[in-house]
């Protein structure tokens, strides 16, 4: 297997709520914003010179960040005093962007967007187009007016037994007047920001219709991603460059298909410049199959999302049980799912680090887990060089429609005499490299299985002290229950497209952590 030829660049996603606003809100307390000032400048300064190829910037949730005639935006919130007929007071919110507009008269997202060319690095505008949070709350701080006027008409989705109450109040898009307000939106925002693309997020959250009974869902969204066409080739005109079309969705093409997402006709029709094939939230994905995305749909590019964050994997019916705490994924593991997708033909990596705060790590002159992997993870040459690991995840469940199955393949449980198969894309590994083999018994030990790693007899496990191993995530006590005992082996380390893992059991076994590290 040859290495990749890979050059596409990280797409790092700057969460509004956990990026830019406490930055805007941190700045605010000690420094005058003006653009002499340069205080907006850190947060894109600091992906200067790395493998950074476009800033996307997550503008809107259930308001606007921005300003906004369309829908209610934060300047507004901030202003509230009544809401849902009950007093609030959001005057706490948002200080400092409502600082940066109604004191100092700038606007941020201008600043940060013209930053980014200055830099040479794509601004992006990404867009959450159903966000379903605090779904209980009477009033909520992200709430546009739209919300109160959709719930009084009924233009939800209601209750999805699949999914739960917290998508019971997304925005129900067979209603036109949904489609309408986003598109109407869209128009505004792309006459006012000159930005290399306009990100479709429906990761947060995919529920737009009652998929299940809407028929017509397919034709639906299609002519809207056609309108949305239409308002990014306005905004290419206007602005003298192309503004690319971005969709952000999940990792099974079928599975999308029946939430309503029609990517066949996207690629025949030439509609959409770039597909993100991400997970939700809470937990990375390490085998999304990139490789059919890319067969499938050779005219559009297709990106793979990685995000810092792990949960436990469990089965569906012991969730109540387990406890719901996320793990942060080092570099090395976030590196291992670049490389095993650069492997299957990404043409970019797109990251949500969540965890990372810009505001408090640049106090430390650099971004931490951020700063090492927007060095590394966006070309060929460093992603192989450097060390990685492929650690067996899973899909999260609230992205699965009902009557499909989720990709879950821990925990593997083996019944005395039976066999079970794993499979980990791996992908191109250099010529004198070490692989390791990192297996965690939740139930059983290597002596109750016969163990093949690619068809060949794997050396004997020994059990590993998880303390000085130095192998896990940060806040690691939950990135491994507590009851799973750690081997450790040696192995081949082979350039080959997937590891494959055979066990066959002597006695019951319960594996519920498999990782290979290649170093």
């Amino acid at each position: 297997m040859e290495q990749p030829k890979f050059n596409g660049g990280i797409i790092y996603y700057v969460d509004y709520n956990m990026f830019s606003m406490p930055f805007l809100n941190n700045s605010n307390e000690d420094i005058e914003f003006s653009k002499e000032t340069l205080a907006l400048f850190p947060l894109i300064d600091q992906y200067a010179n790395t493998q950074v190829k476009a800033i996307s910037f997550n503008t809107f949730a259930r308001s606007s960040a921005t300003p906004s005639n369309v829908w209610t935006d934060y300047i507004t919130v901030h202003e509230r005093k009544e809401e849902n007929g009950i007093p609030v007071d959001y005057s706490k919110d948002w200080t400092g962007l409502y600082s940066c507009y109604k004191e100092f008269g700038i606007d941020p997202y201008a600043i940060w967007f013209e930053r980014c060319h200055e830099h040479g690095i794509e601004a992006w505008m990404s867009i959450r187009m159903n966000d379903g949070r605090e779904p209980r709350a009477k009033t909520y701080r992200g709430r546009s007016d739209f919300f109160y006027e959709a719930k009084k008409n009924g233009w939800m989705i209601g209750f999805i037994p699949q999914h739960g109450l917290y998508y019971h109040y997304c925005f129900d898009y067979a209603v036109p007047q949904v489609r309408n307000k986003m598109l109407e939106y869209f128009d505004e925002q792309l006459d006012r920001y000159d930005v290399d693309a306009l990100e479709l997020d429906f990761t947060r959250e995919i529920t737009c219709f009652k998929y299940e009974t809407c028929e017509n869902k397919l034709d639906i969204m299609n002519d809207f991603i056609r309108n949305v066409r239409k308002i990014t080739d306005k905004a290419s005109e206007k602005h003298g460059h192309r503004v690319k079309l971005v969709v952000k969705m999940y990792r099974d093409i079928e599975q999308c298909k029946m939430f309503g997402f029609d990517a066949e006709t996207w690629n025949r029709e030439r509609l959409v410049d770039c597909i993100i094939v991400s997970p939700r939230w809470y937990t990375s994905d390490n085998d999304m199959p990139i490789d059919e995305w890319k067969k499938r749909f050779p005219n559009i590019s297709i990106a793979a999302g990685v995000i810092a964050s792990y949960r436990i994997p469990h089965h569906k019916k012991d969730v109540s049980q387990i406890p719901q705490i996320r793990a942060t994924l080092t570099t090395d593991v976030l590196n291992g799912l670049a490389a095993a997708y650069v492997s299957e033909g990404a043409d970019a990596i797109s990251a949500y680090i969540a965890t990372v705060s810009p505001w408090e790590d640049m106090q430390k002159n650099g971004m931490g887990l951020g700063y090492d992997f927007v060095r590394r993870s966006g070309r060929a040459d460093t992603i192989f060089s450097s060390r990685r690991r492929h650690v067996l995840t899973f899909q999260e469940y609230e992205t699965v429609p009902a009557g499909f199955e989720a990709y879950h393949p821990l925990p593997l449980e083996i019944t005395r005499g039976e066999s079970g198969k794993i499979s980990l894309p791996i992908g191109y590994v250099p010529e004198g490299k070490i692989a390791r083999l990192v297996v965690g018994f939740s139930l059983g030990d290597p002596s109750d299985v016969e163990l093949l790693v690619n068809g060949k007899k794997c050396d004997t496990l020994v059990e590993c002290d998880r303390g000085t191993l130095n192998y896990l995530a940060m806040n690691d006590e939950k990135f491994i229950s507590d009851d799973t005992i750690l081997f450790i082996s040696k192995i081949p380390a082979e350039s080959i497209p997937r590891y494959t893992l055979d066990f066959t059991a002597k006695d019951d076994v319960v594996i519920d952590y498999i990782e290979v590290d290649i170093n």
